[in-house]
C-alpha cells in the first residue's frame, strides 16, 4: 500500500477526482440560485397597466350604453421578457360583451383576450353595472348663458345670438327624458368693453344641473355676445365758483363747446340732463382763457370731451360808496320772558357804509341788509352783544358800531 501511495500516478489521479468533484458541486449550486423556481422559470414581476381602453360589444344603431368607464387598470404576473413585451406593444383587448343582453340594467364581467398563455391576467374592476337603453335622437333649443358681471363698469350687454341655435342631442330614452338644459356658457377673462364672440361647448344638464351623458351634434356652437357702452349728448353749464380780487369784475364767461357726450348705464343716463363745469375765479384779474376739466357725474363711466375751455371777460370795477342810514338792530334768540332796552345805540339802529359797483349798489336796499344781535342764553342784566350782518354779495359794507350794549330785564318790569 505504501509502494502504490507513493506512486505519482496515484497523486494524480486523487487531484483530478477532487477537482472534479468540486467543479460539480459548483455548478450545482449555480442551478439551483438561478433555477429554484417551479419548471425553471426565469423570476416573476407584476406590472399594473392604466388607462387601458374599455371595449364594448353591442349594437350601436339602435341601443345606447351608459354607466360603463371608458378605461380600467390591467395586472400582469409572469416573466420579465412577457410582461414587458405586453406593456410595450399592448396588442390585447379588454371588453364586455352585451349583445345578447336586453334593455335594462346589468351587472356584467369585464373579459379580456389576446394575452400570452405564460401571463396571469387580473383586471379592476371586475364587473361593471350597465344601463342599456333604446337609442333616440332629438332636436333642442341650445339657451345662450352670459354673466353680466364681467361687464366694464357703465357697459351693457343685450341679448346674445346663438349659432345655431338648436342641436341634434342623440342618447338613451330615459336619459333624454331628463334634459332640463341645454346651454352654451361663454366663458371670458377680464372685464369686457366690447362684442365677444366665441366658440362654446354646449352642456346638457338634468334639473338638479347634473351634466348627462349624450352625443350632441354639433358639439360646439357659436355665441356672439353684443356689448356697448351706452351714450347721450347733454349741455353744459358754466358756473363761477369764487369772487374775483379787489378791482375786477367778471362781465361774461363762454366756453367753446356747448355740449358733451357723456356714457354709462342707462339708468343713470336718464337723470342727466346737463353737466356743470365750475370756473374758480378767485385769481383772475384780466381777460383769461382757462383749459376746465369737466367732471363725470356720479354713474357716468366716460365723457368727451373731457375738458373745455372757458374764455373769461374781465372789466375794472367802478366803486361807488353810499350810506344806508337808520338800519334797524333785530334780537334773535330772547327768551319770551325778557325785554331788551337799548343803551348805545340809544335808538337800536345802526348806518352802514355800502362800497361796490355803481350798478350793484343802485340794486342794493336798505331791506336787504339784516343786522341783527344773537341773544342766545342771555339773562336779566346789562349786556354788550356783537352785532352781525347778512347782506347782498360783490358788496362790501361798514357798521357805524360793531357792538351794541342792552339791558334785558322781565316783561313788565320798569
Amino acid at each position: 500500500m505504501d509502494k502504490f501511495m507513493d506512486n505519482p500516478w496515484f497523486v494524480r489521479i486523487v487531484a483530478m477526482a477532487l477537482a472534479l468533484l468540486l467543479f460539480l458541486s459548483i455548478q450545482d449550486l449555480g442551478n439551483k440560485s438561478e433555477g429554484s423556481r417551479p419548471n425553471g422559470m426565469e423570476s416573476n414581476e407584476v406590472e399594473t397597466i392604466t388607462a387601458v381602453p374599455l371595449e364594448k360589444y353591442y349594437d350601436s344603431e339602435n341601443l345606447v350604453v351608459t354607466g360603463m368607464p371608458d378605461t380600467i387598470e390591467v395586472t400582469i404576473e409572469g416573466q420579465r421578457r412577457f410582461v414587458e413585451a405586453t406593456k410595450r406593444q399592448r396588442d390585447f383587448t379588454v371588453y364586455v360583451d352585451l349583445s345578447d343582453l336586453s334593455i335594462g340594467n346589468h351587472r356584467v364581467p369585464i373579459l379580456y383576450k389576446d394575452f400570452s398563455e405564460k401571463l396571469k391576467v387580473k383586471v379592476e374592476p371586475v364587473y361593471v353595472e350597465v344601463s342599456i337603453q333604446e337609442k333616440v335622437t332629438q332636436e333642442f333649443p341650445v339657451e345662450p348663458e352670459f354673466n353680466n358681471n364681467i361687464l366694464a363698469e357703465g357697459f351693457e350687454a343685450e341679448q346674445p345670438i346663438v349659432e345655431p341655435n338648436r342641436v341634434r342631442i342623440t342618447g338613451g330614452k330615459e336619459t333624454l327624458e331628463k334634459i332640463s338644459y341645454v346651454k352654451a356658457s361663454i366663458d371670458a377673462k377680464g372685464l369686457i368693453e366690447e362684442t365677444i364672440k366665441r366658440d362654446t361647448k354646449v352642456t346638457v344638464l338634468d334639473r338638479d344641473l347634473n351634466k348627462l351623458d349624450v352625443f350632441v351634434d354639433p358639439e360646439y356652437v357659436t355665441v356672439t355676445v353684443p356689448v356697448n357702452n351706452p351714450r347721450k349728448t347733454v349741455p353744459i353749464k358754466i358756473k363761477q365758483v369764487g369772487s374775483p380780487p379787489d378791482g375786477t369784475v367778471i362781465k361774461r364767461m363762454e366756453g367753446d363747446i356747448e355740449e358733451v357726450m357723456i356714457f354709462g348705464w342707462t339708468d343713470n343716463l336718464q337723470s342727466v340732463n346737463e353737466i356743470e363745469v365750475e370756473v374758480d375765479v378767485s385769481e383772475v384779474t384780466k381777460d383769461v382763457e382757462l383749459d376746465v376739466p369737466i367732471k363725470r357725474p356720479e354713474g357716468i363711466n366716460k365723457i368727451t370731451p373731457e375738458r373745455v375751455k372757458v374764455k373769461i371777460v374781465t372789466d375794472k370795477a367802478k366803486n361807488a360808496e353810499t350810506n344806508l342810514s337808520e338800519v334797524p338792530i333785530e334780537s334773535k334768540g330772547l327768551a319770551d320772558s325778557l325785554d331788551v332796552e337799548f343803551l348805545s345805540p340809544v335808538d337800536g339802529a345802526v348806518s352802514i357804509k355800502v362800497v361796490g359797483n355803481k350798478d350793484e349798489l343802485k340794486k342794493a336796499q336798505e331791506g336787504d341788509f339784516e343786522v341783527f344781535m344773537n341773544m342766545q342764553g342771555l339773562r336779566v342784566g346789562d349786556h354788550e352783544v356783537n352785532l352781525e350782518v347778512k347782506g347782498p354779495k360783490d358788496i362790501k359794507w361798514e357798521l357805524s358800531t360793531e357792538k351794541a350794549k342792552v339791558r334785558l330785564k322781565e316783561k313788565g318790569t320798569v
